[in-house]
């Protein structure tokens, strides 16, 4: 399942709290594109952090080994004993950013969760010193030695839009739901709960939308958005083989 940007933003918030004042005791490689990151506080419970090319989560659970990870044992080198300094995300991109800092040293892990994702390793200047896959396409080149570049940003800044913004899906013959997921950069699955709570055909093409319609469908929205950014949701496993697991 993609990991939208907006359960992103509520993972960010949550580990940033959890974290604060923990250093890096141990690093450990589950997969080729997963990591576990083992936290410690000299009065607190230990907290296990994983990080892989597909989302960013605390866990109880200590995975063992199923195959190498090539940035292990560079992690390792230049990481242990720091302190997660902060975990950011710009906006709702599909992007984490990890400082790491201990006296005059800084490094910044970049965990991006799109397309096949990346784990990129930084320094304080987002020189790129490792990474899991190396770029090249026409718009970002990722490699060492090159600097990092975050891809181009072209979805609606989903925690700021306004209902004017909202309003222009009134100007396009794209479906409604498909519309919503696009502008917004939201998975189907909150597409389509969106209009269903709107009580907005998912299908209806934009232009064929009421003023009043679009009302319903921004206030849900932002709703939505809201909920599960700031948790304020209340999550349930729904155990049927015909059925894929969705966060609402």
């Amino acid at each position: 399942m993609t990991l939208a940007g907006i359960e992103l933003r509520y993972l960010v918030n949550d580990i940033s709290e959890r974290t604060e004042d923990y250093y890096l005791s141990n690093i450990y490689g589950i997969t080729k594109n997963s990591l576990l990151f083992k936290f410690h506080h000299p009065e607190k419970p230990d907290i296990l952090l994983m990080l892989s090319t597909f989302g960013i989560w605390i866990t109880n659970v200590k995975i063992e080994q199923i195959e190498p990870n090539k940035l292990l044992r560079r992690l390792r080198n230049d990481l242990l004993r720091f302190k997660l300094k902060e975990i950011k995300q710009i906006g709702t991109e599909r992007i984490a950013y990890l400082k790491f800092s201990y006296s005059d040293k800084e490094f910044i892990i970049v965990g991006e969760f799109f397309s096949d994702g990346n784990i990129i390793l930084c320094n304080s200047e987002m020189k790129i010193l490792a990474l899991l896959y190396s770029v090249s396409v026409r718009h970002r080149q990722l490699r060492v030695g090159s600097q990092y570049v975050p891809p181009p940003q072209d979805n609606l800044d989903v925690l700021n839009m306004t209902e004017k913004d909202f309003g222009e899906i009134r100007f396009t013959s794209t479906p409604v739901a498909r519309w919503i997921g696009r502008t917004l950069g939201l998975p189907r699955k909150y597409a389509e709960e969106i209009t269903r709570l709107a009580n907005v055909e998912s299908k209806k093409m934009g232009e064929e939308i009421s003023n009043d319609e679009v009302k319903k469908l921004f206030d849900v929205a932002t709703q939505i958005i809201s909920s599960v950014t700031n948790g304020e949701h209340d999550p349930e496993i729904v155990r049927n083989d015909e059925t894929d697991v969705h966060p609402i």
